[in-house]
This record gives C-alpha cells, structure tokens and sequence, in this order.
C-alpha cells in the first residue's frame, strides 16, 4: 500500500463512525481496518491490550495517517539499535585484539569507525526526533480541529452546564498532552524495545549462559509495572480532576473581580484557592513517591542480576570458557540494557497521563451534537410563529418553565413579553432558535414545524440583540459583518447610520476598522449595544428578538438605542422582553406571563383598563426583578 500523502486528514470528506468501541476512520489521509500497516498492528495489538485503551488505539489512528513519517522515524530509531551494537561490538574487539599489539590496523581504524558510528547515531536521533515532532504538531492541530467542529454543533445544554474553563483546559491541555505524551509513550516504547532486543541478541552472542541468568529480571519487572500503572492511573485522575478545578477558580475570580473586589470576597477566594492547590500537592506528592520508588527498585533488581552474572563470569573466567573483551563487553551490555529496561518499566506513568488525558479528548468530540432532523429550508420567512399546547421541563426543577403555553404571532406583528422574573420570558425565546426543546408541544414558524426546517436555514431568519451583547476581538467592521456574505461598503454604512454610529466611526483615526478589543471592552455600553444592533439590521432577518436590549443604560445610550431599535423593528415580526416598561408600550400586543403561562393579553392601553397583573406592573416595575 502507498503511503498517504501529507495533507490534512480533518477535512469534511471524513466521517466517523463508531463500530464496536472503536472508531474507524474512513478517509483517503487514513488507514482502515482491512487494510492496517505491519507497523500499525505491532503497536495497537500487541504491545497494548484491545479493551484496555481503546481511546488511545482512536489517537494512534492520526499518527498513522502520517505513517511515512513514522516510517522515517523506525529507520532513524533502528539506527540507534544498530549503531549501539555495532559500538558494544568495536568494544569487544578493541579489548581482545587491539591493545596486546594482535591487530596494529586498529590504531587509525578503531578511530575512524568510531567517528562512524556517533555520526550514524547522531543522524538517526535527529531523524526520529524531529519526524516524531512534525507528526505531533500535525495531529495536535488536526485533534484541536475536529474539537473545535464539535464545539460549534454543542447543544446549548452543554454551555450552560459546563464553564469555559473546562472546554478550554481540553483545548490546551489534554490535547496537548494526549499527543505529546503519545509520542513519548511510542518513541519509548520502539526504540526502548528494538533496542533491548538488540543488546540481549548481543547478550546471547557473547554468553548465552549468563544471558539465560538474567532473564529473571523480566518477569519482576512486568509484576512491578503492573501494579505500578493501576496506582498511577488512580492517581493522575483525581490530579487532572483537581486541575480542572484550579482553572476554573482562576476564571471566576478573574472574571469576577468587580464582584470580588466589592464585596470583599478576596480571603474566600483565597481560601478556596489554597484547597485547589493543598489537594493538588497532595496528589503531587503521592505521584512523586510513586515515580521516585519505582526507579531505584528497578535498579536495584537489575544490580542484583548484575551482581549474579558477575559471580558466574568470574567461575567461566577461571575455567577459561570467556575472555576478558567477551566479559568486559558483556558488562558494558548490561549496563546499557539498563536504561532501555527502566524506560519500559516507567512507561507506564506517561502512559496513564496520556489515557486520562485521551479520554478527556475524545470524550469531547463524542459529546453528542444539537439534534437537526430538519429537512425543510426557507429562504425568506414571512414571520408568522405559532405555540401550540408547549410545555418546557427543566431538569433541575420541580415547577415547568412553561406550561400549556399557546400563542399565534401574525407576520410583522411587535410581541412585548412581561412577567417577574422566573415567569418564563427567556425560556420561551430561546425555543424559538431552537437553543432549548420543549418537553410536549409544537412550535412553527409560517406553518412548518420547527423541528422540520433545517437548523442553519431556521437561524437565516432570527436575529438577536440582548442585554448581554457578545462582540468578537477584532475590527467594529467585521463584528458588524459578521456571517454575512456579499455585503458591501454601502450596506454597512447604511446600516451604522441606524444604528446611530455613523458619527462614531467617523471620528476614529482607523474608521471602521478600530478594534473594538474583548467584547468590545474599548466601546461604551451604548455603543456596543448599537454595534449588536447594526448586525442584526445588515442581516435582515424577518425576526427579531429582543432581550432586554436597552436594560442597564443612561437615558442618552438608551434614546440613541431607542432610536436604532425602532429602525430595526420595521417590517420584521418582533418579540421582545423589557423591564422597562416604557420600551414596550407601543408594541403591537402585550403577553403578560405567570409561572409559564398567559395570564393577559393586549395593548398598553387596554391591559391598564383591566386593572390587573400588567397594571400592577406598570405601577410598580420594580416587582419585575423579583
């Protein structure tokens, strides 16, 4: 089979499908089941147990889709093996034949053969090193690839019950460490091997006898690294457990510090900091003892069966059945065994890294996506929305968010939703985009259901301006334009006037392509609102939601957003949610809503005239936040 060419696999042609625990990767970049390289098996089938691993065999599927590197590493790693045997071998025969005077040629081509043998050795390093490195770096980026592919299709669910700090910790952290732990675990694991093998063929050719005696340290080995993985594995669990614990603290206070700072709250946080850490060098220093015994012990067998060899070389000696090159070099044999053996033993803490940190990743990519069995696409909604008999159950509450709840919303009509907090405003526009499913019930948009319009061609028709405005890092031009195609100059200036930002613009040195920084951190609170407004006019989407859109404003921010508002609401069916009662007092109908259901229904003037729940409100607003 030819090699696969060194391109990308993370490309949309490939798919995924899960068989029996195990992926396999269907790609013209990757290898498949029927047709895996001798290479290939060795590793995943016989140097690791099928149901022990199984995330780790899905890792190493990306390293062999660059087997031809991999290739030019095993030459480079059989270099070493070689050259070490052909240095063991120069040995020998220096101290037989070459300082008694038998063998004068020695003087100037010992030397260069030596010089021979580094410079092999050298080379082939390099090779393995940096081919491992180049594949590395590849399948970072191609993992962090298809991470960032499953975080764009996450349910909302998933955002809400999982903070940032835990999706970026595996971005940078467990990909990092699945990969680079990953090559760690198979340059050692080949090269410690072959070149084992190596030396104990050598072993064999100088003495087969005493080989046959320091077998023994074999099966000790393998018990004491069996016990060993199953200690560390518990252990490097409950540290990356912990780990995760200590970016998430880091984030909140971080992100909180207005919070922290007003409410004195530094001594918590650092109370709770100091339990993340106290349990985190807790954990440190139980890895640490774990890691620190099991070198010594392992040199210690090896000393003992070195010991051993020595006593019965002596006795060889003294019946003359070995020389002293054979035994000198035979001693410079297990030395250099050592190294190999204590690698392979101590494999297994990188190794139980690597696990914890695969199934972190793959874990990740596995998270199930939002559901899109839509088959019907819209090009252009006319914007009529109908609730029909919908109820929305919570997981974590007793009392549903709605209940029963029906609605018709003509196109072009302004809907105002009003209700105290925890009335069930939010959940009902977030059923809209599909963000939550309801529990029973159907919802449609211009008479199709939404569970039957395609995801993508659903959210072409809405567009969202909220209290909590989401801005990216970059240029006010491309947070306006943002995922709109084919626009030009005009459409946005067109649509920054609106928006009432025309003049701001212009009075920037860098117009339009000001970088407005972190969220829009560099913006005040109006304009960010009016840059959010500004998108949502170059969409031109048939429906607009608002939530909350002019709260927490000055009354000059809040009459420039006003005023872009009323821009934007023209010709679109309109749902919105206030606190301010004011905001809402020329939509077209009211919904009062109560523990998620309708309670009232009308205009401004005639919900007053009933002297109700909403004229209550309207006499005291203050009640909506409670």
């Amino acid at each position: 089979m030819a090699f696969a060419q060194q391109t990308p696999f993370f490309h949309p042609s490939a798919i995924l499908t899960r068989h029996k625990n195990k992926f396999t990767i269907y790609n013209k970049h990757l290898i498949s089941d029927t047709d895996t390289p001798f290479m290939q098996k060795l590793i995943i089938e016989k140097l690791f147990k099928a149901g022990d691993n199984a995330n780790f065999h899905r890792l190493l599927q990306y390293f062999f889709s660059h087997r031809q590197r991999l290739l030019y590493a095993l030459i480079g790693i059989l270099g070493v093996a070689v050259s070490t045997v052909f240095f063991n071998k120069l040995i020998q025969v220096l101290t037989d034949t070459g300082f008694n005077g038998q063998n004068p040629d020695l003087v100037w081509q010992a030397p260069l053969v030596l010089i021979t043998i580094f410079a092999v050795n050298g080379v082939c390093l390099y090779l393995t090193s940096y081919n491992v490195a180049w594949v590395s770096a590849r399948v970072v980026s191609d993992i962090r690839g298809l991470m960032f592919d499953r975080m764009l299709l996450l349910p909302s669910r998933y955002n809400q019950q999982y903070p940032s700090a835990h999706v970026l910790s595996k971005f940078t952290v467990d990909a990092n460490t699945a990969v680079n732990l990953t090559s760690e675990v198979f340059i050692t694991l080949v090269r410690d091997t072959l070149v084992s093998i190596a030396l104990v063929c050598m072993l064999l050719y100088f003495n087969w006898q005493l080989t046959l005696i320091i077998t023994i340290i074999f099966p000790i080995l393998a018990i004491l690294s069996r016990k060993y993985k199953a200690k560390m594995r518990a252990i490097n669990q409950e540290s990356h457990r912990i780990n995760l614990d200590l970016s998430h603290s880091i984030q909140e206070t971080y992100e909180a510090h207005k919070v922290v700072k007003l409410f004195s709250g530094q001594a918590l946080e650092q109370n709770r900091f100091k339990k993340i850490t106290s349990d985190l060098l807790h954990y440190a220093k139980k890895s640490a003892r774990a890691s620190s015994a099991n070198a010594p012990i392992t040199q210690f067998i090896a000393a003992f069966a070195l010991s051993i060899v020595m006593f019965f070389a002596m006795y060889q000696s003294a019946d003359g059945l070995t020389t002293a090159g054979g035994f000198i070099s035979f001693m410079l044999v297990m030395i250099q065994l050592i190294p190999p053996l204590k690698n392979l033993s101590n494999v297994s803490n990188p190794k139980q890294r690597m696990l914890i940190a695969a199934d972190h990743v793959f874990g990740f990519i596995d998270e199930q996506a939002e559901k899109d069995t839509g088959m019907q696409r819209i090009e252009h909604a006319k914007g009529a929305i109908q609730f029909h008999q919908v109820s929305l159950q919570y997981d974590a509450q007793s009392a549903p968010a709605l209940n029963d709840f029906t609605l018709n919303i003509h196109a072009g009509e302004k809907i105002a939703l009003v209700g105290r907090s925890g009335s069930g405003k939010t959940s009902l526009i977030n059923l809209i985009p599909r963000f939550l499913e309801p529990t029973s019930g159907l919802i449609s948009l211009d008479g199709f259901s939404l569970a039957d319009i395609q995801l993508s061609s659903l959210r072409k028709q809405l567009a969202l301006v909220s209290q909590d405005v989401t801005l990216f890092n970059q240029s006010l031009y491309s947070n306006v334009v943002y995922g709109t195609d084919n626009v030009t100059d005009e459409q946005v200036e067109q649509a920054l006037r609106a928006a009432n930002l025309w003049e701001f613009v212009q009075s920037q040195p860098e117009h339009w392509h000001i970088n407005i920084g972190n969220n829009g951190n560099k913006l005040s609170g109006g304009q960010r609102q009016r840059v959010a407004i500004a998108r949502a006019i170059l969409k031109n989407a048939p429906v607009l939601i608002l939530d909350e859109a002019t709260s927490a404003l000055d009354n000059e921010s809040e009459r420039l957003v006003q005023q872009a508002l009323e821009r934007l609401m023209q010709n679109r069916t309109t749902i919105m949610i206030a606190h301010r009662l004011s905001t809402i007092e020329k939509a077209d109908r009211i919904i009062v809503m109560d523990h998620g259901r309708i309670v009232e229904s009308g205009t401004h003037h005639e919900l007053l005239a009933l002297r109700g729940t909403y004229a209550q409100l309207h006499h005291h607003p203050e009640t909506l936040l409670e």
